[in-house]
């Protein structure tokens, strides 16, 4: 490995060092269970009385992930205790953890490349979502965990596929029950069983491999799919009701916005660029800002809690429909290029399952009738890492997009907390 280079360290440090004030801080938030926490709490009682049942599975309420939440909790309770702020170091524990896989899973696609896989890894800290995902006891942490488990081990599988498959085959095993552990965590990770049908791409007579992956799909399945029946669906009867209607367009465009505002801050390598490009997206803009004004009514204001103690009320409501258009074509700029990286990379298996498993699960935003949160955006971050890898170059500028990144993720989690 070379020596990182002087911004390699500054990254390192910064993302160090944004994990460790997001450890102390979760330390120091001794607040009684806040928002959806409080919901996610009360079902692990229902674990107690029930136990792993179908009454227990039916009785699920105010909750629409999966009973994972429950198991994790049900399972730590001896050193938690169900109080705070034990329950919110479990989230915050797991980012570790994921940390630590990434570099496992960034190791081996670029085996090759003599590059620091520590550098990528810790990106993850300048994903804004993740310090409140991982500041607070909700459920998207530890299915990212069994979902980022379920990739490296996984990887493992394949490479023992074509030398010793009876360690292939447990080790895809293993990676099927991580990731359906996943999918009963947050049901957009059941993107990732099709998504694996590429890495069966130019593996024609390689029964090891498909074997291998077949098991995969198959065991993720089992784990999931009897639990669905039980609900009759993707989520607890009891909220079955917020999932009525059909597809909403704009939650599906603010989650690829979202997601290509997380390239941006991590690689803005990914994007093509060129001068035609910027002029078809000015122009682009300025078609949908009257549009949105008078026909489409998109309204919608990133971090609006915290903008709002900034800035006037008059110009926030001119903020609201001027944002919305330029999320658009940020979100179209993102599929564009994501396109032609899939068109560039088309020869690698790996990497395509990856990508196609990325844009599955910022597509399950199109469903999501009741409300858009970010949160469901911040399920990619560890699956944007491993995509994103190559196109991270250390600069002064990445180190400052590093630490914006970082500090948006800050406000946003002590919004909930009212900076106290």
């Amino acid at each position: 490995m070379l020596r990182p280079s002087t911004y390699e360290r500054i990254i390192l440090a910064t993302g160090i060092s944004g994990y460790l004030l997001l450890l102390l801080i979760t330390i120091l938030h001794r607040q009684p269970p806040l928002s959806d926490e409080a919901v996610f709490l009360s079902n692990i009682h229902l674990l107690h009385q029930y136990g792993l049942s179908r009454s227990f599975l039916l009785n699920i309420d105010k909750q629409t992930p999966g009973p994972l939440y429950q198991f994790v909790h049900y399972a730590l309770e001896p050193l938690t205790h169900l109080q705070t702020p034990a329950i919110r170091l479990v989230n915050t524990s797991m980012l570790l953890l994921i940390v630590l896989l990434l570099t496992g899973i960034v190791r081996k696609m670029q085996r090759r490349v003599k590059k620091s896989v520590w550098v990528p890894a810790l990106h993850i800290m300048a994903v804004p979502m993740i310090w409140q995902a991982s500041g607070m006891a909700l459920t998207e942490i530890p299915a990212m965990f069994f979902a980022t488990l379920s990739i490296w081990l996984l990887q493992l599988a394949l490479d023992h596929s074509n030398k010793r498959i009876g360690m292939g085959i447990f080790l895809s095993l293993l990676a099927g029950l991580s990731l359906g552990l996943a999918i009963l965590g947050r049901a957009p990770f059941v993107m990732i069983v099709p998504a694996a049908l590429l890495l069966l791409l130019q593996s024609a007579g390689e029964w090891q491999r498909w074997i291998t992956v077949s098991i995969y799909m198959g065991v993720a399945l089992l784990c999931c799919v009897p639990v669905f029946v039980i609900w009759g669906g993707f989520m607890p009867p009891k909220q079955a009701l917020t999932d009525t209607g059909g597809l909403v367009p704009w939650h599906g465009i603010l989650a690829f916005a979202y997601g290509a505002m997380v390239v941006l801050i991590i690689a803005p390598g990914w994007f093509f660029y060129n001068r035609p490009t910027l002029l078809v997206l000015v122009l682009l803009y300025f078609l949908l800002l009257p549009a949105n004004y008078y026909w489409l009514h998109f309204e919608y204001g990133p971090l609006n809690e915290v903008l709002t103690r900034i800035l006037p009320a008059a110009a926030m409501q001119i903020y609201y429909y001027l944002i919305s258009p330029l999320l658009m074509i940020i979100a179209l700029y993102f599929v564009y290029s994501t396109f032609l990286r899939w068109m560039e990379r088309r020869t690698e298996p790996f990497f395509l399952f990856i990508l196609l498993a990325t844009l599955l699960i910022l597509a399950t935003s199109f469903r999501a009738n009741h409300f858009f949160s970010s949160r469901y955006v911040v399920l990619t971050a560890p699956l944007l890492i491993i995509l994103l890898a190559p196109y991270i170059h250390a600069s002064k500028e990445q180190c400052i997009r590093v630490a914006a990144g970082m500090i948006i993720g800050l406000l946003s989690l002590e919004t909930y907390f009212l900076f106290r």
